[in-house]
């Protein structure tokens, strides 16, 4: 018997309504439990996804903080060394300048009379001249190779008053009023060019001038057959040139005293020997090309 005094085809038809009701009833919590499950997996992930960034973002954070630190602390020792070395360099400046103007005083003390004159062979007292050289050497430390090249052009100036030693023994004495009115003319160009170093003006004629005088002179000292020095012609330096002509002649004819001082450069560096020529041809170069000299 069918229950509920149903016939056997209404029994069927509720049946099979009640399997679709269970299926679809069964359908459904599975979705809402498939739902719930990625739901849950989505917020875990994201939630530990949140965590490990907040960890990075915090280890970030520190590492940042400690290379500012760092960073702020280097900046604070480089700020101090400049300090030190502007205020080293300042005394350094100072002192060689100071020992330049005494030096000139006595030699000028010793060299000139109130009746006679200017005694042109008067060499540099010798007691300045070394004392100067201990200046400059115990400062070389603060001095770059622009103020090192000048001051050996000062230091030129001053031995060039020395009498010169002969083949039998005998001393020369030469004459030392263009010495002594080079000296006179670096004074001020060191200055200024010392002035330039520490920021108090901004020009780059001294330099320019300091490296012609230093360069039309280096290629009138020197004697090498080979390459045609001492120069001869428009650069070439006579006794009534004093360091402003000097450096007029070298700036008027700039183009020719450069080609001569390259052919001078590789005539040195093939030869080996005359570092120091070799290294202040170099530096006039350097100075006279703008720099383009050193990177060949």
């Amino acid at each position: 018997m069918c229950p509920q005094n149903l016939n056997c085809s209404e029994c069927g038809r509720s049946f099979f309504v009640e399997i679709i009701l269970n299926i679809i009833s069964g359908g459904l919590s599975g979705a809402l439990i498939v739902w719930l499950l990625r739901h849950w997996i989505s917020e875990r992930i994201k939630e530990s996804i949140r965590h490990e960034y907040a960890q990075r973002l915090e280890t970030y954070k520190a590492e940042l903080n400690a290379n500012m630190q760092a960073a702020l602390h280097e900046h604070q020792l480089y700020q101090l060394r400049t300090s030190l070395f502007f205020e080293h360099q300042r005394l350094a400046f100072a002192s060689i300048l100071s020992q330049i103007a005494e030096t000139k005083q006595k030699w000028f003390e010793v060299g000139y009379d109130s009746e006679l004159g200017w005694q042109g062979q008067v060499s540099v007292p010798t007691g300045e001249y070394n004392k100067l050289k201990k200046a400059y050497y115990d400062h070389q430390l603060f001095l770059d190779q622009d103020c090192i090249f000048a001051l050996d052009l000062v230091l030129e100036a001053m031995s060039d008053s020395f009498p010169v030693q002969e083949g039998d023994g005998t001393l020369r004495h030469r004459d030392c009023e263009e010495p002594y009115e080079r000296l006179a003319f670096l004074q001020d160009q060191v200055a200024l060019l010392f002035q330039e170093k520490i920021g108090f003006r901004v020009s780059k004629e001294t330099k320019t001038e300091l490296a012609l005088l230093g360069a039309i002179r280096l290629l009138n000292r020197y004697h090498f057959k080979d390459i045609n020095l001492p120069v001869k012609g428009k650069l070439k330096l006579t006794k009534e040139d004093n360091a402003f002509n000097a450096i007029v002649k070298a700036g008027n004819n700039k183009a020719e005293l450069i080609l001569k001082l390259k052919e001078f450069k590789k005539y040195l560096e093939r030869d080996g020997f005359f570092h120091e020529a070799l290294e202040k041809a170099t530096q006039y170069l350097n100075v006279l090309t703008n720099g383009k000299e050193a990177a060949k």
